[in-house]
């Protein structure tokens, strides 16, 4: 199980690479896209959360202990974007009028992200440990998660002072957090098969954290300011959930 858990990990590492496509097409034609695939993120999340981790920890545990964990991961992951900046910055044009913001607003990036892909890592980890296509579903949705957010803290980057170049190399150093999350709660809670349950609560509670505090307030701002279509948006959350729940059940058959 660690192998797979190495490579999940990996791979998310590598989606902070995504800025490259920025080198070749420019973010304003990237930018395009992004809201197509926020959309899409939301209805992975949301296919993971009730088709596969919250089925597992229900397996393992039961419905109280499971449900109450759901809130306190929420509510946790709440207080830690709220006090550590632990939040995704989705091309907000905004944060780029004050200087004294665009020095720090790179650094402030770099240093959420750290977190981020942390957290990230263990909740990897937490999902093979589970079940091996617990881990997969859950590494299909973080990634799908990962290439938008990776491609705005590489815009944000950029317009903050450092070159593409170095934009790339420090996101990408800053993603490797995710393989020492992985293996951190690889070894400690590998033969500690009774907090199963209640830590796939807490991942429930973090992705319903994420789609509800992070993905979904970008759509609405997204049909706001560039007039994206909703029913093109729904449309896209439908396939996410949709996906998942293919794959979930094609795995599991």
């Amino acid at each position: 199980m660690l192998l797979y858990i190495v490579i999940a990990s990996i791979l998310e590492s590598l989606a902070s690479l995504i800025g490259v496509v920025f080198l070749f097409l420019g973010y304003d034609r990237i930018k395009e896209y992004i809201q197509y695939f926020i959309s899409f993120s939301v209805g992975t999340f949301l296919g993971v959360i009730f088709f596969d981790i919250l089925p597992e920890a229900l397996d393992v545990s039961n419905q109280e202990t499971v449900f109450l964990y759901v809130i306190v991961g929420f509510l946790f992951f709440f207080l830690l974007s709220r006090f550590v900046n632990l939040y995704h910055v989705h091309y907000e044009e905004d944060l780029m009028c004050h200087d004294h913001y665009k020095r720090k607003s790179g650094y402030m990036v770099l240093a959420g992200d750290i977190i981020h892909n942390f957290i990230d890592g263990i909740i990897i980890a937490l999902a093979f440990l589970a079940d091996l296509h617990l881990g997969i579903i859950t590494t299909i949705a973080v990634l799908l998660h990962e290439f938008p957010q990776e491609a705005s803290d590489f815009f944000v980057l950029v317009h903050s002072g450092f070159s593409k170049g170095k934009a790339l190399l420090f996101n990408f150093l800053v993603s490797l957090s995710t393989i020492a999350g992985a293996l951190l709660a690889y070894f400690f809670a590998v033969n500690a098969e009774n907090i199963i349950g209640p830590a796939l609560g807490l991942v429930a509670g973090n992705f319903l954290y994420i789609a509800a505090s992070d993905l979904i307030p970008e759509l609405h701002t997204g049909h706001r300011e560039n007039g994206a279509n909703t029913f093109g948006q729904f449309i896209l959350i439908i396939l996410g959930v949709g996906l998942m729940y293919i794959i979930t059940r094609s795995i599991s058959g």
